[in-house]
């Protein structure tokens, strides 16, 4: 990562993000709907993702509004969301988000899915979001919210990391804006899906170092941490090479800038 002023960069993580981040079959509409409904949007508007990653929101997002554009410092990502693209098209555009390339006021909405915690400036970019924001239009913090064993291996990563997210932090995750001045958008919104996983992915995606808090972990803590959730994922699932079913959701929560 190096300056510690530098947001994560996912490069390293553009030809595993889909396999390990996407949406199961059918649930990327959901999602997308989820968006439009807590923004209020609808086919006039126009809305930003700010760390648009491979599309995974932003596409399925596209037949609902008028227009998305996807931000990201990751060309190898982008590129990924570009060979997905079809109709309508998501524009998109190498760029950081403590100095966004577009005119104030420019959009009805601006997504943030996973990305605050990245940003070791979060705050500038956080002001950023306010000043391309339309009066009155939220910004629309999206999270995964991994149940199971995947919430445990989870928490067994905090345990095993002495060290948070280089942005906000894993405490402030849903609510930093209010810290800020900003106001929520009516509650927090969920869907629920149930996810198909082999239980020994878990512990292979982690020794692999599939999630971004693992970058910054020694091969020390990587050992520790697979070994401590061995025995829990046995005790949860029995057999760790038989597929299972866990429960999983996608949540949205609106935020409007001060005034």
């Amino acid at each position: 990562m190096g300056d510690e002023q530098q947001s994560v960069v996912f490069d390293r993580a553009a030809d595993f993000y889909d396999a390990t981040r996407g949406f199961p079959p059918g649930v990327a509409a959901r999602a997308a709907a989820l968006v439009v409904e807590v923004g209020g949007l609808g086919a006039t508007s126009r809305v930003l993702e700010v760390g648009v990653g491979t599309g995974r929101v932003a596409l399925p997002l596209a037949a609902l509004v008028s227009n998305v554009v996807g931000v990201d410092l990751s060309v190898p990502m982008l590129r990924h969301l570009l060979a997905k693209r079809g109709e309508p098209r998501v524009a998109v555009a190498r760029a950081d988000a403590v100095q966004l390339p577009f005119p104030a006021a420019r959009f009805d909405a601006v997504i943030g899915v996973h990305f605050f915690h990245l940003v070791p400036r979060w705050r500038e970019a956080l002001a950023e979001v306010a000043r391309v924001l339309r009066r009155g239009a939220p910004l629309l913090l999206g999270a995964d919210e991994p149940q199971d064993a995947w919430a445990r291996c989870r928490e067994e990563l905090a345990v095993c990391n002495a060290v948070d997210h280089p942005g906000v932090s894993r405490s402030r995750f849903f609510d930093f804006p209010a810290d800020e001045g900003w106001s929520p958008l009516g509650e927090r919104h969920r869907i629920a899906f149930p996810r198909r996983i082999r239980p020994r992915q878990i512990l292979e995606r982690l020794a692999e170092r599939s999630w971004s808090i693992t970058w910054r972990m020694s091969d020390a803590q990587i050992e520790r941490a697979v070994e401590a959730l061995r025995p829990e994922l046995v005790a949860r699932f029995g057999d760790l090479d038989a597929e299972a079913e866990v429960a999983g959701g996608f949540s949205v929560q609106g935020w409007l800038a001060p005034e």
